[in-house]
């Protein structure tokens, strides 16, 4: 990585660092803003204070707070070094009661054996151990070792989605703004991951745009493949 790549990717990671640390700031009461860490060659980000097993976001129902929501993204740019690309991100939710998490948003790059994507659950139920057992499973007693798919690199889940299920559905302390900042941030998310999804298969994107009324041309040598990865990776 060149200086001047460096530089640029922790530019880039401070912005996004900056976005998220606001999001949560208008989302859950005493959200501590993400710090950036330089690994090297890539970007950590993390909430203020949170350490591998202890820290992150303070969630409270009622004031009183019963669990943590742990967040921590790793960045690099892309393969043209324009933009910013996650490498890994994992949200979970940790309860304060046993300090094991409940469940986990993951997403990882580089991964074959799991889907990129996935949530894993902690939790048990006999039915699920009992079908596991049966096609033989290493460890069918526990539901968090099945990874479930949350639809690839590029339509997974955001922060916001994340946001919005702990407030809406588990009822957690929220602030009055967190519904503009999600919708907000959502809008933002997905903008990118339209460009995205274009860049990944540009075919497809021009036709749907001749589609609806729009002049598009291929470039000299016509249009770029997409990658297996675009095609195949779950």
């Amino acid at each position: 990585m060149t200086e001047q790549d460096a530089g640029d990717l922790l530019r880039e990671a401070t912005t996004f660092a900056e976005r998220a640390s606001d999001l949560l700031a208008k989302c859950l009461p005493s959200a501590p803003a993400l710090d950036v860490t330089w690994t090297g060659t890539r970007a950590s980000l993390t909430p203020h204070g949170q350490t591998e097993k202890a820290g992150g976001v303070p969630l409270s129902t009622v004031g009183e707070q019963v669990a943590w929501l742990r967040i921590d993204f790793l960045c690099r740019l892309n393969s043209s070094a324009e933009f910013l690309a996650i490498d890994k991100s994992k949200i979970w939710v940790v309860a304060e009661v046993d300090k094991t998490p409940i469940f986990r948003f993951e997403y990882l790059y580089d991964t074959e054996w799991v889907p990129h994507s996935h949530i894993q659950v902690h939790a048990e139920r006999g039915a699920l151990a009992h079908l596991l057992s049966r096609t033989g499973h290493k460890r069918p007693h526990s539901l968090s070792a099945l990874h479930l798919p949350t639809g690839g690199a590029r339509f997974r889940p955001g922060l916001e989605d994340v946001l919005q299920f702990l407030i809406e559905d588990c009822k957690f302390d929220s602030l009055p703004t967190w519904r503009d900042a999600v919708l907000r941030e959502r809008a933002e998310w997905r903008r990118i991951q339209t460009r995205t999804v274009a860049r990944a298969w540009p075919e497809e994107a021009a036709k749907q745009l001749q589609a609806m009324g729009y002049s598009v041309s291929p470039p000299d040598g016509g249009h770029p493949s997409p990658s297996k990865k675009t095609l195949a990776s779950w």
